[in-house]
């Protein structure tokens, strides 16, 4: 059975004025030279029970109270000296006060000690913290490190991959300009130059027929007018697939209107073309990009997607111009071309649309047709 803190607080109290009071009254009893004060410091010894640590003196100073109390009024034995009593009245005094003084040693050092210890768990606590916070850190600190190495590491993947496909379309341009260099020597040689032969031996001719039949000779000459014409529009497109001059001369909207109309003239592919809100003088490198982008884009239609409407749409923002050219062809698989890089067109595209600063998109699915999305930043004032 356990007894409640205030109900042993409370007992042990009682007997200890229990304890007192028998004390006192055996003490009025005895004669001064019996040493009954030394029996006062079991009581102090029992008030060492008590969780109140001043208990013990509040009872030492009772006791040495009832003990000088005693001494003044308790029988004395015939022809014993003073000093006997006085004696015996110090000795209990004395032997009931050094318990208490070493009990409150005891408590002062137990205090110390407890102090000590909760100094040390405070540094151990501390320390802890500490340890933990430079663990998380460092951890992070690991995390970091390891996500800049990978970052390192990813960015030299793509510059070795940007490096190996710039290597790979420069490669592939030199094989383009001599094919098409090679080209233009055939077209020149075997068409234009035969032609302007064939003009030259026509005229050689008619010089010798000009004497003889005026009806002849002027149909002779209509027909060489007319392979002049013809020669004369061949050069000049010609020409034109290098440089359209319409597009220093007219501007962007001009220049992809007659590309929109002579590819739907030469292809027989509907083509409709939109300009909305294009400022009226572009950057020539930006002009320049977004009309080989239509050429290119118009082009892989003609060859490629089997498509009867192309849409070329042309529009203007606050700080941008944006370019679609969109079909209904056959469409393709967006990202095995985009991955492979094979298309040298598609390759081509993106090539100059980054060297403006722009973004090119290139949207498209099997049976839905493509298209092909520029945006390119205007500096402020452009439009």
């Amino acid at each position: 059975m356990t007894i409640p803190p205030g109900r042993w607080e409370f007992l042990l109290i009682s007997f200890i004025l229990l304890l007192t009071g028998a004390l006192f009254a055996l003490d009025l009893h005895s004669p001064l030279g019996v040493a009954n004060g030394v029996l006062y410091s079991i009581v102090v010894l029992f008030s060492f029970w008590s969780p109140h640590r001043r208990l013990c003196l509040a009872v030492a100073s009772l006791c040495t109270v009832l003990i000088l109390l005693g001494w003044f009024y308790s029988p004395t034995l015939p022809g014993m000296p003073r000093w006997t009593a006085v004696t015996n009245l110090l000795i209990g005094i004395f032997v009931m006060w050094v318990p208490v003084f070493f009990y409150f040693e005891h408590i002062k050092t137990f205090d110390a000690q407890r102090l000590a210890q909760e100094e040390l768990e405070t540094r151990v606590q501390e320390r802890t913290r500490d340890l933990v916070a430079s663990n998380r850190a460092l951890s992070i600190e690991v995390m970091e490190r390891k996500q800049a190495q990978e970052s390192l590491e990813a960015s030299r993947l793509v510059i070795e991959r940007s490096q190996g496909e710039l290597r790979d379309l420069a490669d592939r341009l030199l094989v383009v300009q001599e094919e098409e260099r090679r080209r233009i020597s055939r077209e020149l040689h075997d068409d234009i130059n035969q032609r302007l032969a064939m003009l030259a031996v026509e005229v050689e001719v008619l010089e010798q027929r000009l004497s003889s039949s005026p009806e002849q000779s002027g149909r002779a000459l209509r027909a060489i007018h007319d392979r002049v014409v013809e020669l004369s529009d061949d050069v000049r497109h010609l020409a034109y697939q290098f440089h359209p001059s319409v597009l220093d001369d007219l501007g962007l909207p001009v220049a992809l209107q007659r590309l929109v109309d002579d590819v739907a003239a030469h292809s027989g592919i509907k083509g409709i073309f939109t300009p909305r809100m294009v400022p009226a003088a572009l950057p020539q490198d930006v002009a320049t990009c977004l009309y080989r982008v239509a050429q290119e884009g118009l082009a892989n239609v003609v060859k490629h997607a089997g498509a009867a409407q192309v849409e070329v749409e042309l529009a203007g923002g606050e700080d941008r111009i944006t370019l679609s050219v969109r079909d209904d062809g056959r469409g393709f698989d967006a990202e095995r071309i985009r991955d492979s890089r094979t298309s040298l067109g598609l390759v081509s595209m993106h090539e100059r649309v980054r060297m403006v600063n722009g973004t090119c998109q290139i949207t498209s699915q099997p049976g839905q047709g493509t298209q092909v999305a520029v945006w390119v930043p205007l500096a402020k004032g452009a439009a």
